[in-house]
């Protein structure tokens, strides 16, 4: 503390020195008289002159004792770290009082926002009154918004996942994680620092709550977005519940969970769908549809649905023996009602099983060559006429599945840049130049007819294909 009391000082020495500084006044905990050992000198300068000059002033005063500078001078702030603790200047920098009005007339802060220690010129009265003002303000109607803006964001959030977007998710989703943790301090009382409420955690949740709050935080990994959402939602609609008891809202709990459910149901599905989506209407639809993991969402209400409306038949599950045990394997009921057929198509899991020091569209012809067997079998299985659709998946739906499907494309003379963006739709950092190096490799040489027919599945099968595949041509 007294490290911070001493920088502190040195910061008003400064200010009283340097001609170009017309007020100074702490704000953060130093205004509060609550500083910690972990606390930053807060320092708001009105000056003349330009921010880069304030700061060179500042930085030449500490001399050596300087160990970093920021600057985002569009916005008026500036971060000095100084002396081997790295105790932290953190700078509001304004031309005139008005730039630091906002400051001054938060409600999200309590009085005083600002301690005048500075004021040279006289400037800085109205500032320091309206700061010093005790602000009240209605918790029921920031509850009100609170919720509104949650909607928007588990949208948002729940849209990108829909689209295969790993980072919008991860952003969108830590924006509504973010609003329920405002809602929570909300709830219980707190209505300061909502910007980024303090200590909610070990203050406002019990040991268990705790524990259920920290297994939301955001993944960039879309296969575990699902039950995340979930989670978020069942969290959020409890802490409405909560927060209803203390104010009137223009929400109830029934409207809100009605309207999640169906966010939560459009968007069930990972990176889930028909291999038709893609080819112009040239192939059937219906026939066959390309995913991630299907038996993460075994069990589910939606998709005892979703396997009725697709009228699925079969499942061809592309993982690694190891892997698919390991992570959200098939139940014997479902893998029968399935008719789940295991055929890897790497022996690594996930990632398409990349084997060291090769590029990634080598790695997936390699990976055809070892598995040619298996690629053969499942061509085979939807080749075979049935009365419904067949689902082909590996973990997450891109690289395994997506260099098959493309096999299949070629098979079916579909245009190239057709199953690019086919295999592009998955998202999640799929390359185009990994997919168009496999197809190439694929073409040379032999070409994939001809491996095929090594694998035992001949122009037959390949006619019997492209018949259960294509739409029929018009003299056909």
């Amino acid at each position: 503390m007294r490290h911070l009391t001493q920088l502190a000082d040195d910061v008003r020495r400064w200010a009283q020195g340097e001609d170009a500084v017309r007020a100074l006044l702490w704000y953060g905990t130093l205004a509060l008289e609550r500083s910690s050992p972990y606390s930053d000198v807060d320092a708001a300068v009105v000056h003349r002159g330009a921010v880069s000059e304030v700061l060179a002033s500042l930085r030449q005063f500490l001399g050596a004792r300087v160990r970093e500078v920021a600057v985002i001078a569009s916005r008026g702030e500036a971060a000095v770290w100084v002396d081997d603790a790295l105790i932290k200047i953190d700078l509001r920098l304004a031309g005139s009082p008005d730039g630091l009005m906002p400051m001054a007339t938060t409600a999200d802060v309590p009085a005083p926002r600002f301690v005048v220690v500075l004021d040279k010129d006289g400037c800085i009265a109205p500032l320091a009154e309206a700061a010093a003002a005790k602000l009240h303000r209605d918790p029921g109607p920031l509850v009100d918004e609170e919720i509104e803006k949650f909607l928007i964001a588990f949208d948002a959030a729940s849209n990108a996942h829909r689209r295969s977007d790993g980072y919008r998710f991860y952003f969108e989703y830590n924006l509504a994680l973010h609003r329920l943790a405002r809602l929570v301090e909300l709830a219980r009382g707190g209505d300061v620092y909502l910007f980024l409420p303090r200590m909610l955690l070990s203050e406002r949740l019990t040991l268990a709550e705790q524990e259920r709050f920290r297994a939301l935080h955001g993944v960039l990994y879309l296969p575990d977005a699902a039950p995340l959402k979930r989670r978020l939602a069942e969290e959020f609609l409890g802490t409405v519940e909560e927060a209803s008891r203390r104010f009137s809202l223009r929400r109830d709990v029934g409207s809100l969970r009605r309207f999640l459910d169906s966010v939560l149901e459009r968007d069930l599905f990972f990176n889930v769908r028909d291999f038709a989506d893609a080819f112009d209407g040239r192939v059937k639809r219906g026939v066959l549809i390309r995913g991630s993991t299907l038996s993460r969402w075994t069990g589910t209400a939606q998709f005892d649905s979703w396997v009725a409306a697709k009228n699925v038949r079969r499942v061809l599950d592309f993982r690694d023996f190891e892997e698919a045990n390991a992570k959200h394997p098939y139940s014997s009921e479902w893998a029968q009602i399935l008719d789940v057929r295991a055929l890897p198509l790497s022996a690594k899991p996930r990632g398409g099983g990349i084997p060291s020091g090769r590029s990634v569209g080598e790695g997936y012809y390699r990976n055809f060559l070892a598995y040619i067997g298996n690629v053969a079998n499942a061509l085979r299985v939807i080749a075979d006429p049935c009365d419904g659709a067949v689902v082909v998946h590996c973990y997450a739906g891109k690289d395994r599945t997506g260099w098959f499907c493309a096999t299949i494309a070629l098979l079916l003379d579909l245009d190239r840049d057709l199953i690019v963006d086919d295999f592009l739709r998955s998202g999640q950092d799929t390359k185009e130049l990994a997919i168009r190096e496999f197809l190439k490799l694929l073409q040379d040489g032999e070409g994939v007819v001809k491996h095929l027919a090594d694998a035992g599945f001949v122009e037959a099968d390949i006619a019997r294909l492209r018949t259960r595949l294509l739409q029929p041509g018009p003299s056909e």
